[in-house]
């Protein structure tokens, strides 16, 4: 019996199903914390502008292009993993560490966003940089696969400016959620 093989529309559907899944949970998360909330919701650009951002920070524009380029290539790396046969040693694990970052994906805006913390970001970004690096251990050490880790780099290359600056945002603003912070006062001259 042959193996299915997956299509590059099946790759559309799947980050549809994402992107549904994502603005669901926003949704569901923003109805539950408006009664308790009397102040008008700021969108995520002014969000994130209106906090303490380090100088390599990029501007908000940048994120949405940033993920595109990073979700296709990561999708398209998903494909033809999936398209290997079943028998692929580390085939699993790329699968299963995949699976757990688009979850991380999808849960980001509202961790972030919808929950205001900047906690929350750090950490979850912190969780897709080590979901991205197994699938990476899997494509380079068990796969042997270049093609399935070239999938993975423009996400990792995103990832080495994604994390030092959800620590630093973490470490200089307050977190409404967390009622915690800010931990550390910004360096002169490192403030956007």
């Amino acid at each position: 019996m042959s193996q299915r093989k997956f299509r590059w529309w099946q790759g559309v559907a799947f980050y549809a199903g994402v992107q549904a899944a994502q603005w669901g949970l926003r949704l569901a998360v923003r109805k539950l914390r408006e009664p308790q909330s009397g102040e008008p919701r700021v969108n995520d650009r002014e969000a994130y502008q209106a906090q303490w951002l380090p100088k390599y920070a990029p501007p908000p524009a940048a994120f949405p292009i940033a993920w595109s380029i990073n979700s296709l290539s990561t999708i398209a790396g998903g494909l033809y993993v999936l398209n290997l046969p079943k028998r692929t040693p580390g085939r699993t694990q790329f699968l299963a560490s995949q699976a757990a970052a688009w979850v991380l994906f999808a849960a980001f805006s509202t961790a972030y966003f919808e929950l205001e913390s900047p906690i929350n970001a750090a950490a979850v970004t912190a969780a897709y940089t080590a979901a991205t690096t197994v699938s990476l251990h899997a494509a380079c050490a068990k796969m042997q696969d270049k093609r399935a880790a070239a999938s993975l780099l423009t996400t990792l290359a995103w990832l080495l400016l994604a994390n030092p600056l959800g620590l630093t945002q973490a470490a200089w603003n307050y977190d409404p959620f967390w009622k915690a912070g800010p931990f550390l006062e910004p360096p002169a001259g490192w403030v956007r």
